[in-house]
């Protein structure tokens, strides 16, 4: 390791590890504890399996459909992209010219503008 980027990738790569192995082996922590161990967890396999079987025959069609239509979407994104970034940039400038010309008055801008209304001092009387 002679580069930060060789560090950090190192240090993630053991994290990544290390998340891994505490999530198995908590699964297999927890299923040592039951009474009949991996029973239960041998037979949701089983059920995943056969549903992903059964479900296989009626997606072969949406699979193809979507598999068709994926290009059409990437270039529908690419063509929105620089779209979205327009409105974004003009929407953005909008707000700055209304927040520029706008009239009125407010007490932010009175301030910074040291148009501030003074309080007049209380007119003093003579008892004379």
């Amino acid at each position: 390791m002679h580069t930060l980027f060789d560090f950090i990738s190192s240090v993630n790569g053991i994290e990544y590890a290390l998340a891994l192995l505490f999530m198995f082996g908590f699964v297999i922590f927890g299923e040592i504890l039951k009474p009949k161990p991996f029973e239960g967890l041998a037979k949701a396999v089983v059920e995943d399996i056969g549903f992903i079987k059964a479900e296989r025959k009626g997606k072969v069609l949406q699979s193809i459909r979507s598999l068709a239509l994926a290009p059409l979407c990437g270039l529908l994104y690419l063509a929105a992209v620089p779209v979205l970034f327009v409105h974004g940039i003009a929407v953005l400038g909008g707000k700055v010219i209304v927040a520029t010309t706008s009239v009125g008055w407010s007490p932010v801008q009175a301030y910074f503008t040291s148009r501030k209304q003074g309080k007049k001092a209380p007119a003093k009387r003579n008892l004379d």
